[in-house]
């Protein structure tokens, strides 16, 4: 479903770059709103918003957008987005302890979680509709 009231720059300037991050996550419905609170001091040194990442991931030559939010409770929160025509849509939304990062590994996302005692891998590859787990190994 696409993100209301967002829509995506074609051309060859245009695509999720010109999307402002803040914008998107709170027009997106199912962002939580301890993050949507929280956007008002982004960008600034008490935004939480990490920068955003942008990578292919679903293999169509445009990139994805990849964004990620530290929380006062100690959780982080990720969401990827892919633009199609002229909107954006969300194919990845994660939660985890605030030890989390990400990374690309060819299109897939890889995200590790540490925290309480334990350590946690979670692969992420594009199945035609949304990123998908995907055992590692």
């Amino acid at each position: 479903m696409p993100v209301p009231e967002v829509t995506v720059p074609g051309g060859s300037e245009g695509g999720l770059r010109k999307v402002p991050p803040e914008r998107l996550l709170r027009a997106d419905p199912g962002v939580p709103e301890v993050v949507k609170g929280s956007l008002g001091h982004c960008p600034g040194m008490r935004c939480r918003l990490r920068a955003p990442v942008y990578v292919d991931l679903t293999g169509d030559g445009k990139p994805e957008l990849v964004l990620a939010f530290d929380d006062d409770s100690g959780r982080t929160w990720m969401w990827v987005y892919t633009a199609s025509g002229g909107s954006v849509r969300r194919v990845l939304d994660y939660a985890g302890p605030s030890q989390v990062t990400a990374a690309t590994v060819g299109r897939d996302l890889v995200v590790d979680e540490s925290g309480e005692g334990r350590k946690a891998t979670v692969r992420y590859r594009w199945n035609g509709r949304v990123l998908a787990p995907v055992p590692v190994g």
